[in-house]
């Protein structure tokens, strides 16, 4: 079983325009499947993004990361997946947490 850290700033943030509903759902999904298999049901990401995940839930889009020597996994955004900015913002906090 691996662990899961949610960024402070995904709750404090990302989670403002999410509906109770829908959080509610997204922290059921992260539970189960980034608890049990994170690589197994998200799919990498590449090119700036490379060793990240992304998992789809309904119409939002989780951004993670796994540490398995750790056994860990970090969720670092999430947002609409129509919209691209999940990503924009997954690198900038990224960025903020190496230096």
């Amino acid at each position: 079983m691996y662990q899961v850290e949610i960024d402070t700033l995904v709750l404090e943030e990302d989670f403002k325009y999410i509906s109770k509903e829908d959080q509610r759902r997204i922290l059921k999904e992260i539970n189960y499947k980034l608890t049990t298999a994170p690589d197994k049901f998200g799919k990498p990401l590449r090119k700036s993004l490379k060793g990240l995940y992304k998992l789809p839930v309904g119409q939002y889009r989780i951004v993670y990361q796994i540490f398995k020597h750790k056994v860990l996994v970090e969720v670092i955004a999430i947002g609409f997946r129509r919209d691209l900015e999940v990503y924009k913002t997954a690198l900038k906090r990224l960025k903020r947490c190496l230096g």
